[in-house]
């Protein structure tokens, strides 16, 4: 094994940012001029220089400190903290905003790139929990940070640490490409055939070849029915959170559904809680039944929708709606992909004006949506869109696999519990 040395990142490296802002105000932030880097700009371990807004010549030169340069180290410093990215292909003119440290080599003991890795270790994780504890503000303080520790080896092993792991990160944003991809496919063809139908030889119609008819929410085949869910829905209705809260939770039992388990591309169960059958059926009113439509209708995912398609037994909380049409899992699924596309104007529209951040169930209920009568179309078009999610399922489950072996490789090689060449 590579012997490895402990450093202090005081002693190879040095922490700017912008001080306060520096009185920089965001009516200042230009469309041309010297790049202005904050974290959203951060994308996949570099900065999108196509993201970034612009500042004067002036601010530009205000601080030299925080002017940018190649295989310059950033991370945020407030909020999502620990966000990094690897300056690559800088301009010639680049600063930073607030929020961010510039962290740069003042030695040749530890190359930036390694550090970069370092930092989405479990090792950074740790450390930077254990200064956040016990705070209100979260944010990553220099001083602090000038104290954390780690192991690295000698810089030529270093850097063939850092061109396996970027090897995998190559892999990695080339399925993200691919699985981004996919998915324009997939919502253009929501649209079209949502809006459009598909005739009996598999063409997506247009108006051009058939009938159409004017309706509240746009045109759409003369044969198809734009109605309010109001209008086909025997449920429309949430449920409550248990008395007792999260303390009445359990690791087994029955699936209680809340807020941030639904998606739009399914259910996700990763993280879901269990209530005991007891207070489920204290909760007969909240209960979901497959192929039950569950609807976001508070807080920040509001409009989030997936089909509930388990056989088990299910509840949701005060969070997350249930829409019951009693038509099978191919009209479910058509209309959770219309509140996906279309359906997210109305709920913007039932929403304006409102002064919380909530649906009731008479807004829902006034949801226009199309139901397509002829059953043949509906199976034709719920197998093409299905097999569109298919594909996509099949490329995230690919990114998660790669994301995995990565995450992998970071802690065994910077643990230096692997030899370079078995990575290779």
């Amino acid at each position: 094994m590579t012997s490895m040395t402990k450093h202090t990142l005081s002693d190879c490296f040095s922490l700017r940012a912008r001080i306060g802002w520096q009185g920089l105000r965001s009516d200042e932030f230009k469309t041309e001029g010297p790049y202005l880097v904050t974290g959203i700009d951060f994308h996949n371990g570099r900065v999108d220089w196509d993201d970034c807004y612009h500042v004067t010549e002036e601010r530009y030169v205000q601080d030299k400190g925080i002017q940018l340069h190649e295989h310059d180290l950033l991370i945020t410093k407030d909020g999502t903290i620990g966000k990094t990215a690897v300056v690559v292909d800088c301009p010639e003119k680049a600063t930073l905003n607030s929020g961010v440290f510039v962290v740069r080599a003042i030695n040749n003991e530890v190359v930036p790139e390694f550090l970069h890795y370092v930092l989405h270790s479990h090792w950074f994780d740790l450390f930077v929990r254990n200064v956040l504890t016990g705070s209100t503000i979260k944010h990553l303080n220099q001083e602090k940070f000038y104290k954390f520790t780690f192991e690295a080896p000698d810089v030529p092993t270093q850097k063939k640490i850092v061109e396996v792991l970027e090897s995998i990160d190559t892999v990695i944003n080339q399925t993200r490409e691919t699985l981004q991809k996919r998915i324009y496919v997939r919502d253009g063809l929501f649209q079209a055939l949502l809006q459009n139908g598909i005739d009996e030889y598999g063409h997506i119609r247009s108006p051009k070849t058939h009938q159409y008819k004017e309706s509240p929410v746009g045109m759409f085949p003369v044969d198809w029915d734009v109605i309010q869910i109001r209008t086909v829905a025997t449920k429309v209705g949430s449920g409550s959170t248990p008395r007792g809260g999260e303390s009445v939770y359990t690791n087994e039992g029955i699936i209680f559904i809340r807020s941030q388990d639904v998606t739009h591309d399914g259910l996700v169960l990763s993280d879901v809680a269990h209530i005991p059958p007891t207070i489920h059926n204290r909760m007969r009113r909240s209960c979901v039944k497959k192929n039950d439509v569950l609807l976001n209708i508070t807080g920040a995912s509001i409009g989030r929708s997936c089909v509930y398609d388990l056989d088990e037994d299910a509840n949701v909380n005060q969070h997350v709606c249930i829409i019951r049409m009693d038509k099978g899992y191919e009209k479910a699924y058509l209309l959770h992909r219309w509140l996906f596309s279309y359906g997210q104007r109305q709920i913007r529209v039932l929403m304006t004006g409102s002064n919380r951040e909530g649906l009731n169930f008479d807004q829902i209920k006034k949801i226009y949506f199309p139901l397509i009568r002829d059953e043949a179309e509906v199976k034709r078009i719920v197998a093409i869109l299905r097999s569109a999610d298919e594909e996509i399922e099949q490329e995230q489950a690919t990114l998660r696999k790669y994301q995995s072996i990565k995450q992998g490789l970071v802690n065994d090689l910077l643990s230096n519990k692997v030899d370079i060449p078995d990575t290779l």
